[in-house]
């Protein structure tokens, strides 16, 4: 059994107010890795020499380019 059936196998098992809980704390995890991640990206693109005008216009360029 994987790591993670056996936590959904848990989860199973919780009381209503357990299962609030681990969802809460869940999302902070989510939260965290999502802080990480784009901390990351961040210093790849400034080392790239990327900033944030040139990527919000590369944004503008690619969502543009979806609509046709």
């Amino acid at each position: 059994m994987s790591t993670l059936e056996e936590i959904l196998a848990a989860a199973e098992h919780l009381k209503p107010a357990q299962f609030v809980q681990l969802r809460k704390r869940l999302d902070k995890l989510e939260q965290q890795l999502w802080e990480a991640e784009l901390s990351a990206t961040t210093t790849e693109l400034r080392q790239a020499g990327i900033h944030d005008r040139q990527i919000d216009q590369m944004v503008v360029r690619r969502r543009r380019e979806s609509r046709t």
